[in-house]
């Protein structure tokens, strides 16, 4: 890819997105082929957490309820 851009990896949980990103970012060792890297690249990990509470708590996050933002929530995940 040449120029700017923005790319997504998504994947199955196990299909070796954090292992890509961890040898793009030369975490991890490359046993073949090579990498090149030009620009910067922005990485922030996901940590899920489920706090103590109910399930509304844990959607809602301390905002104000919205009957349609919690169905909508409900239906997608």
């Amino acid at each position: 890819m040449t120029g700017s851009g923005l790319v997504v990896v998504v994947g199955q949980v196990g299909s070796g997105k954090t292992t890509l990103l961890y040898s793009i970012m030369e975490e991890t060792r490359v046993s073949e082929g090579s990498c090149r890297v030009t620009g910067t690249v922005a990485y922030v990990e996901q940590e899920p957490f489920i706090f103590s509470g109910t399930i509304k708590d844990n959607i809602l996050f301390g905002l104000a309820y919205d009957e349609n933002m919690l169905t909508t929530a409900l239906q997608h995940s």
